[in-house]
């Protein structure tokens, strides 16, 4: 007979490991004894396993680092020419809104800002109100412009364009962006005969950061145009008797 009774374990302890081993033993009728042995070691198990995860965690923030360093410059450079082309559109609008109060049609040239013609006083507007962080700079290699247009426009349809079609350009380096069919596709059939300033602005933003993984998608040399169309009562249309 068994020096244990059946269903009880004794408790040896293990030399290698210093835990503790459990042995059941179970008897049959025919004498055959079956032995597990189990060991636990809660330790050692969870110190490697919170290694194991450690590290990889590492490697997984070292293979991450270099796309989150790349789409992080990235909204930097995008903020930089969002801030830019903001700074061109409130410039646009300023320029129209002066412009809405002087004849394009008459005035002439005086060779300066102490003009009264159209064409000179609305340069020397842009100058001023350009002038800190976004600066036009019409000669090589830059190719900013300043784009000035007068429309006379009845029933939805423009009628007539001063100087001409492609606006008159402060440097030759751009016309104007916008055909008469573009005007029209924007008037109201419905409206009254009116005038209208069309001043545009094209400037050519350098990025800031200038990062070559930036570069290698997008041109350093980006040109952004901005507008801005306010009322002129010069230009308006004089009903036919």
């Amino acid at each position: 007979m068994l020096p244990w009774s059946r269903g009880t374990s004794p408790r040896v302890k293990h030399s290698a490991y210093n835990d503790d081993c459990h042995m059941d033993v179970i008897a049959d009728g025919t004498g055959l004894m079956e032995m597990e042995k189990t060991r636990d070691f809660p330790r050692l198990r969870s110190n490697t396993t919170r290694k194991k995860s450690r590290g990889q965690s590492i490697v997984e923030f070292m293979v991450l680092l270099p796309l989150l360093v790349m789409m992080l410059s990235g909204l930097i450079e995008f903020g930089f020419m969002l801030n830019f082309y903001l700074d061109l559109i409130d410039g646009a609008r300023e320029i129209a809104r002066f412009g809405a109060n002087v004849d394009p049609l008459s005035g002439k040239s005086a060779g300066s800002c102490n003009s009264d013609w159209f064409y000179e006083l609305l340069p020397c507007m842009a100058d001023q109100i350009f002038s800190e962080q976004v600066v036009l700079q019409y000669g090589p290699p830059e190719t900013d412009d300043l784009i000035l247009s007068a429309i006379a426009a009845s029933g939805g349809v423009v009628t007539q364009r001063f100087p001409d079609a492609d606006g008159w350009s402060r440097a030759g380096n751009h016309i104007s962006k916008f055909t008469n069919a573009d005007i029209n596709g924007m008037l109201n059939a419905a409206a009254p005969a009116t005038g209208m300033v069309l001043v545009e602005v094209y400037y050519d933003y350098h990025m800031v950061l200038g990062l070559p993984w930036i570069t290698m998608f997008v041109p350093d040399t980006i040109t952004l145009h901005a507008y801005s169309i306010m009322p002129n009562a010069y230009v308006e249309p004089t009903p036919t008797p």
